[in-house]
């Protein structure tokens, strides 16, 4: 009986298994290019911020910029960040951490938006900051 039981379990084990490996990535969400993610990224802002066209031209470009180059999947870039570069740092992109391009992304930004598009832009990205951090169980600075 106890072997009976053992080999359904692993007969039903085997099967689901084999299934969830048969639904190409389930969740996952379909690979999009740069270029698809820029044009996104910056129909949002606009959405969202109430950008002109120049303005819309202007952060296409920065957008289109800051995205990282190349078609690699996350696994690779994953492994990529871990390796340690000759300076020290990590990272998959050149040209330093993730800290120093946001700072010089947003310096980019602010020069395309005025200063009230810039300051809700700014108080957005502080709130899913405290988000983050709250869901990471991290205490608030």
């Amino acid at each position: 009986m106890r072997k009976f039981i053992a080999s359904i379990f692993l007969i039903v084990a085997v099967s689901i298994n084999a299934s969830a490996q048969n639904e190409q990535g389930g969740n996952r969400r379909p690979h999009t290019d740069r270029t698809e993610w820029a044009k996104r990224r910056t129909e949002r802002m606009v959405q969202k911020y109430g950008l002109n066209e120049k303005q819309a031209e202007a952060l296409l470009a920065l957008n289109e910029k800051q995205m990282p180059r190349g078609n690699s999947s996350r696994p690779e870039r994953r492994d990529s960040a871990k390796t340690p570069r000759p300076d020290g740092q990590r990272g998959s992109r050149p040209g330093g951490n993730w800290q120093e391009m946001r700072k010089q992304y947003n310096e980019e930004l602010q020069k395309i938006m005025t200063a009230d598009q810039f300051k809700a832009y700014m108080e957005d990205m502080e709130k899913r900051r405290q988000e983050r951090q709250n869901r990471q169980g991290h205490p608030q600075r």
